[in-house]
């Protein structure tokens, strides 16, 4: 019977014993907090087997040595009744947390890739809207060009004054050699001078024509490796060049530009459209 009494009796906790020791030692917790530099909270937690709120186990064992240090106890035996700290719960809340952190990450990461893939669509989207429109705002253009030109055809005859009067003051010492050999009195030993024969005085030098019907972008350099010709020339311009070819020519808007070499047309309608044309003269066949 002795021996159930035993069994039943509950057994004396940690924080029982220290209490038990300290208040048959007649000490206070106050005078136990200052000599221990420890806050009376913290004594009352010991006593109170409140251990878990006292951090470490590390933390506890020494202040449970230095409780039984100062009241002359043996600390081996108060430890032996230390119970095991509540660990898990402590880590399994750290395992959440960090659970909970490495989801975060990997939504995070989720997130900026499904950004990336819909920027790339929106980019794609406006490249391919952008390739669409493109023909779509050139199309006008295209329709106004044959009226264009036949509008400048209508007005070229107006601006050929100027190109008379070039081709008057370049050929006037001509005419005036044909002049002086029409008045000498014609005799046998001197034959007469016919435009064929005067024209072909300079066998070298050719001649290039361009009226530009809108304003275009020309550059032309000549036999010699010589730039003749250069920059924007504005519509209803007419461009003279003489000199040794062959003449290499870059021209911007080509369509809209009408050229002759050596006085007949040359066709440029076989390079494409809105694109520099880049063409030797005359045209290799």
């Amino acid at each position: 019977m002795n021996e159930e009494n035993t069994l039943e009796q509950p057994q004396e906790t940690l924080g029982q014993a220290l209490k038990k020791h300290r208040e048959n030692a007649g000490v206070s917790l106050e005078q136990l907090a200052g000599a221990l530099k420890l806050s009376v909270l913290q004594l009352q937690r010991l006593e109170n087997d409140e251990h878990e709120l006292l951090g470490p186990v590390t933390f506890v064992k020494g202040y449970i040595k230095s409780y039984c240090r100062e009241l002359k106890i043996d600390s081996q035996a108060m430890l032996a009744l230390l119970p095991e700290q509540i660990e898990p719960a402590k880590k399994s809340k750290m395992q959440s947390f960090s659970r909970r952190t490495e989801k975060e990450a990997h939504d995070s990461r989720l997130m900026l890739f499904s950004y990336f893939i819909l920027a790339v669509i929106i980019g794609s989207s406006v490249f391919w809207w952008w390739q669409n429109s493109a023909p779509a705002i050139e199309e006008p253009i295209k329709t106004i060009q044959p009226n264009q030109l036949e509008t400048s055809e209508l007005s070229s005859p107006v601006q050929e004054p100027p190109v008379g009067q070039e081709h008057t003051e370049s050929a006037a010492p001509i005419s005036t050699d044909l002049a002086v050999a029409e008045s000498e009195p014609a005799s046998a030993t001197t034959p007469p001078v016919t435009p064929e024969q005067a024209s072909s005085s300079d066998p070298e030098q050719s001649t290039i024509v361009m009226h530009f019907n809108e304003d275009s972008w020309v550059e032309i350099h000549d036999g010699n490796g010589d730039r003749v010709a250069f920059g924007v020339k504005k519509a209803g311009y007419v461009m003279t060049v003489t000199g040794p070819q062959p003449f290499n020519v870059v021209l911007g808007k080509h369509q809209m530009v009408d050229i002759t070499f050596e006085g007949q047309p040359v066709d440029t309608s076989h390079f494409a459209k809105n694109r520099l044309a880049k063409f030797t003269l005359p045209l290799s066949e």
